[in-house]
């Protein structure tokens, strides 16, 4: 009688485990592309070796934000700029 619970418990394991792949895989194709971008410029923001007067990071931003906008971001490149973690104008 162990032996039938045991293989019974292994079945609906075996079924769940596939059910959740299933929901993964799901979840891995409907990606938002924005959001997706806004990560991936954040990362590359942070990490441009940037020039005295700043205009690396000024031009990185505002290439990020054209690609943003053919995302479907609705805000202004200053908008995007903050959103991107840069440090406001003195």
């Amino acid at each position: 009688m162990q032996a039938n619970r045991l293989h019974a418990a292994i079945k609906n394991l075996t079924v769940a485990l596939r059910e959740t792949e299933t929901a993964l895989e799901e979840l891995r194709s409907d990606s938002d592309p924005l959001a997706v971008h806004i990560f991936v410029a954040r990362r590359q923001y942070r990490n441009v070796p940037d020039t005295k007067g700043g205009k690396r990071s000024e031009i990185a931003a505002r290439l990020s934000w054209e690609k943003a906008c053919s995302l479907g971001f609705r805000g202004s490149l200053g908008e995007w700029a903050r959103l991107l973690g840069a440090a406001p104008k003195r």
